[in-house]
């Protein structure tokens, strides 16, 4: 069955996941994937109407013909997209155009969801660079047959690894001479079927390959090369991680960011303060905290992460930093049930050491679902002086940052960062003070 195609005048704003929106004939709203604003006169292939007599229907569909493109269209960069790889959603977008795509989202995810009016005065833009082979660690299948690559859209389906097919967000570090090391890896059978492949490399340019097999709750790492870890530096401090570790994914965030935190966040350094890097991870944004607060306390679920990053400041001789293995939304929790007479303790790390010391500053850097939804109110309940809430779901960021609002807090500035070029992921960050020192 043939699809329905329309042509489209115009485009009338993007969408959070990467279509653009417009209004067909027939009055129903349609997410188009593949259009970039600016596009006119496209024809685009409908998907088939979902049978619902509701007003609110909508359409989706795909562009097949661009009559006038956008001057931020350019030709599709990545091969793997090309080739049905759910990879470069973006890709036949340019870095400008990227960041006004990904500015516009926001901006509508935080007044839709959050009712927050983002303006100009406090909101920047900021495009990291590389836009073009930029990511340092990457997740690909096996499928049932032993065939490495990555997964199509919604798909269990993999684009087989080839040279024509590699991501075009991957650095150079990790696709030289990858796909002779695959195909040297199944000869020698190490290559098995339904499980998956961590492949990253770390500031030295070394690449490793680990096999993930097993399930979440039972995950089973295997070296295929290298020793399953990598090296990551940031200022004078040095972290071994194993590969499949969380690290900011472009090679440049992770300093952006702890840049960002150190040129927002005043010193409280000798006025007994503390600040908090709540899902934390290996410490990478607490190297930001170091100079801001006299202790400071880095807190994930992450055992591994949480062990390498201990292990970086000890030897940078870092003692200020302390990590604890905690569940940061647990934790929030058992404060909301304390707040209701039950006996039910938190972690020390919670409560302040004597009557001096203060809360200054906490970072938090969720999940991409965004905080708990107790988590933020139990924070703003410690009062600190000053926030930065990272998100890197603008729909997820807009909700936390409403629920700082609620606990009295106000935005002072906003930074969108598009780290996740030739895709339509973005990365917020979000400062906050007191409503009474904003």
């Amino acid at each position: 069955m043939n699809p329905e195609v329309v042509t489209v005048s115009s485009f009338d704003k993007p969408a959070h996941g990467g279509a653009c929106i417009t209004r067909l004939e027939d009055g129903r709203i349609a997410f188009v994937t593949g259009a970039a604003m600016g596009d006119r006169d496209v024809e685009v292939a409908l998907d088939p109407a979902a049978k619902s007599s509701s007003k609110r229907s909508f359409r989706t569909g795909q562009v097949v013909r661009v009559g006038s493109p956008s001057v931020h269209r350019v030709r599709g960069q990545c091969g793997a997209a090309a080739a049905g790889a759910g990879c470069c959603d973006l890709d036949f977008i340019d870095a400008p155009g990227s960041l006004e795509f990904k500015k516009a989202v926001v901006v509508d995810q935080f007044e839709r969801i959050g009712k927050i009016k983002l303006t100009d005065d406090v909101v920047s833009t900021h495009s990291l660079e590389p836009y073009v082979g930029w990511r340092t660690r990457a997740r690909v299948a096996i499928d049932a047959q032993g065939t490495v690559g990555i997964r199509k859209k919604n798909s269990h389906e993999v684009v087989p690894l080839s040279p024509d097919t590699l991501c075009a967000q991957w650095v150079s570090e990790m696709k030289d001479g990858l796909c002779e090391q695959i195909s040297d890896l199944a000869a020698e059978g190490r290559i098995r079927p339904r499980t998956e492949l961590i492949i990253a490399v770390g500031s030295d340019g070394v690449r490793s390959i680990v096999e993930l097999s097993g399930n979440r709750r039972h995950r089973k790492t295997t070296a295929l090369v290298g020793d399953g870890s990598i090296t990551q530096q940031l200022g004078g401090l040095t972290w071994d991680l194993p590969a499949q570790a969380f690290w900011q994914g472009h090679h440049a965030a992770t300093e952006f960011y702890a840049q960002w935190i150190e040129r927002t966040v005043p010193s409280a350094l000798g006025k007994c303060s503390t600040a908090w890097d709540l899902y934390g991870g290996a410490g990478s944004l607490s190297s930001a905290l170091v100079d801001k607060a006299d202790r400071v306390v880095s807190v994930d679920i992450a055992g591994d992460a949480t062990s390498a990053g201990s292990r970086a400041f000890s030897q940078a001789k870092v003692h200020s930093v302390e990590f604890w293995d905690s569940n940061v939304d647990r934790v929030a929790e058992r404060v909301v049930a304390s707040d209701k007479k039950t006996n039910r303790r938190v972690p020390a790390w919670w409560s302040d050491r004597h009557a001096q010391e203060y809360l200054h500053a906490v970072v938090l850097d969720p999940p991409r679902t965004g905080a708990g939804k107790h988590t933020i109110p139990a924070v703003a309940s410690r009062q600190p002086k000053h926030v930065v809430h990272v998100g890197c779901d603008p729909a997820a960021a807009a909700r936390d940052v409403r629920r700082w609002i609620d606990a009295g807090y106000a935005i002072s500035q906003v930074a969108i960062v598009d780290a996740f070029g030739l895709t339509h992921h973005v990365e917020v960050l979000v400062h906050l003070q007191p409503v009474a020192t904003a």
